[in-house]
């Protein structure tokens, strides 16, 4: 299992262009010790994309565990880590 410190992210939101459709979030997570180290979390619904979005700003430090495909708020082998967002109840 490995396990990235999330260092920092790009995140874009790109409409659809059409009224019916709503548009997708996408974002790039970047480990804070390999640059080149990349994630990607694409087509996220508007709600999906505004709570992570939110997560990434407020919460320090996260991790994204590459195994699980999940991002967590605490390192996963600590006493107190819990998966993030819908990943709670699993």
């Amino acid at each position: 299992m490995a396990i990235i410190t999330i260092g920092n992210y790009y995140a874009e939101w790109n409409p659809s262009g059409c009224v019916d459709k709503p548009g997708e979030g996408r974002l790039i997570l970047r480990s804070a010790t390999q640059l080149t180290d990349l994630h990607y979390l694409n087509g996220l619904h508007s709600d999906d994309y505004r709570n992570l979005l939110h997560l990434l700003q407020t919460e320090k430090p996260l991790y994204w565990d590459t195994e699980a495909g999940k991002l967590r708020t605490a390192h996963p082998q600590t006493h107190n880590a819990e998966p993030v967002g819908e990943q709670e109840g699993r």
